[in-house]
This record gives C-alpha cells, sequence and structure tokens, in this order.
C-alpha cells in the first residue's frame, strides 16, 4: 500500500489528518456503542441541518404522499442516522488490506443472479441506487466477482486519497469527468461495473420518467452501457439491518429484455427496479439528493438553496 503524496501531508491538512484518526479510531468501539453514537450524531444532524433536512423532508413528501408527516419525519431522521452511521463505517473499508474483513460483516443475498449472468458469458452491470451503505455492497461482493465504479471527485483530498484507497485495492475506480469510455472497456475485460444512475444532471442526455409517481430527469447511459458491452443489468440494494447490526446485500434477477433501445421505455424500467429496490429501506436512500430539480416545462423545483462549500 503506497503511502499519501507529500502534498497531503502540508500543515494545512492536519485537521483532515486528525478528523481520519479520529474516525479510524471509533473501529475500536463495540458495534453497538458506535451504533448508538451513530444515531446521536444523526439526530443532531436532523436538527441542526435544516436546509439538509428540508431537502429529505420536501423529496418524501413528493414520493410518499399517502404517508402521514409523522411518518415522514421518522423516515428523514432515520436517514440522517443511517448517513451518520455509514460515515463512522466508512475506516472499516480504508483499513481492510485483506479485503476479508467487511464481507464478514456482510450478508449476500441472490448471488445466483449475478453467476447466471456471467454463465451466460454477459458482461454485468449491478443497478443500484446511491445509498448510504453503498460501499458495503461492493465490497461485500470482493470475493466473487472483479468490480469497477464510477465516482464523482471529494472536494476533501485527503478524505478523496483515504476513500479512493478503500474502492481501488478491490477493482477500478473510474472518475465521472473521464466519462464512459473506461468503463465500457473495463465491462468488456470482464468487470463488473456498479453504477448509481439516479441523479438529476439536468435535462441533457436525459428523458423523463416516473420515479415514485413523479416525472424525473433520468439518464440515458444506463441503456447505453448496457448496449455496447452487451451486459447483462442486476439489481443490488445494499442496506444495513440495524436488529442484527450487519449489512445486507440483496441482488435481484437481470432487467428482461433490456436495453429495449427506446431511452423512454428503458428509463421507466430502470426507475421501476430502482424504486423496488429503494423501498427495501427507505430511510437508508440519499434523500438529499436534488431528485426532481429539472422539471419537464423546463423550470426548477424550488430546493432549499444549498450551504456554501469552504
Amino acid at each position: 500500500m503506497s503511502g499519501p503524496p507529500r502534498e497531503l501531508l502540508r500543515p494545512r491538512h492536519w485537521p483532515s489528518w486528525l478528523g481520519l484518526g479520529l474516525l479510524s479510531l471509533g473501529l475500536l468501539l463495540p458495534r453497538r456503542w458506535r451504533d448508538a453514537i451513530a444515531a446521536r450524531v444523526g439526530d443532531r444532524q436532523y436538527r441542526r441541518h435544516v436546509k439538509a433536512r428540508e431537502t429529505v423532508e420536501l423529496n418524501l413528501t413528493c414520493c410518499f404522499p399517502d404517508w402521514s408527516e409523522d411518518e415522514r419525519r421518522r423516515v428523514a431522521r432515520e436517514h440522517f442516522r443511517s448517513y451518520a452511521r455509514a460515515i463512522a463505517d466508512q475506516p472499516l473499508s480504508w483499513w481492510d488490506l485483506s479485503g476479508r474483513r467487511v464481507p464478514r460483516r456482510c450478508r449476500v443475498t441472490g448471488l445466483e443472479h449475478l453467476q447466471a449472468a456471467h454463465a451466460e458469458g454477459a458482461a454485468v452491470i449491478l443497478l443500484s441506487p446511491h445509498i448510504t451503505a453503498v460501499d458495503f455492497g461492493g465490497l461485500a461482493l470482493t470475493p466473487h466477482a472483479h468490480l469497477s465504479t464510477m465516482v464523482n471527485r471529494l472536494d476533501n483530498p485527503v478524505l478523496q486519497w483515504a476513500v479512493h484507497l478503500g474502492r481501488a485495492r478491490h477493482g477500478n475506480v473510474f472518475l465521472r469527468e473521464d466519462g464512459l469510455r473506461p468503463v465500457v472497456r473495463a465491462l468488456r475485460a470482464g468487470a463488473v461495473f456498479y453504477y448509481m444512475p439516479d441523479e438529476d444532471l439536468g435535462p441533457r442526455d436525459s428523458v423523463f420518467a416516473p420515479f415514485f409517481g413523479m416525472e424525473k430527469a433520468t439518464l440515458t447511459s444506463l441503456g447505453r452501457l448496457a448496449r455496447l458491452a452487451r451486459a447483462k443489468v442486476v439489481p443490488i440494494m445494499a442496506c444495513y439491518n440495524v436488529e442484527q447490526r450487519r449489512y445486507e446485500v440483496n441482488l435481484r434477477p437481470a432487467l428482461f429484455d433490456f436495453p429495449s433501445g427506446d431511452d423512454d421505455a428503458d428509463a421507466r424500467v430502470m426507475n421501476a427496479a430502482l424504486e423496488e429496490s429503494i423501498r427495501q429501506c427507505p430511510a437508508q436512500y440519499l434523500w438529499n439528493q436534488r431528485l426532481f430539480l429539472s422539471r419537464p416545462d423546463g423550470s426548477r423545483m424550488a430546493y432549499p438553496k444549498r450551504a456554501r462549500r469552504r
């Protein structure tokens, strides 16, 4: 394992290293203690981060209009707890040098669907929503497949180095800014691509398709990738089981007759599969995304303004 670049060891990055060190020390605590601390931190974030809370609750109102206000607030509060717990568990992936520690903490079901696609000689795209446990979904599968994924570059360079270290140890990590070409090459070479195409990145390269009953700007890249790489698309969902204190990863059968060649039809199929995944544990989806920012009439939904980044 190579060390961090010398640039990251300069004094201005020391606060970030201190934060990562304290976070890593948390792994020495019993699981139940870490969960209890994460719950307290999540409750505090729920109270203090008003704009993030309003974004979460707006999305829940759009997607679950039949829920009571109390139910939406309960799920929103649990979302913040889940987010805090995922951050507390991040060092598990950074320092799991053997690649065996994280998989032992996860339960995988539906592995036969991945194996069936491989038996047909097909490349595989794992279709996942943006979830708090996303890293553990990938790490749980490392004993069974060579994975690749696509991520955004993080603002904090120290955190970027640590997160990339944990992910790249077990597969290829592509930056979104590099486009889809390296992804296609990896798929054709046999890698399994872990993909989360549920963001609203604007009308460009998107079509509007239903998502929990709301029209959403939906990327068409999944169908293009599957067509170019002749890949099967296998839905996956990873979530943390609070009662059993472990991560659970569930794979479902590959999407039927996908891609169809019709961007609108493929977007509807993709969003329906993402909905089914999210309903398994709604609180652990990243509701803090501006899911419905782009509207079909060209307007933008009035989400709370995000805090300025430092």
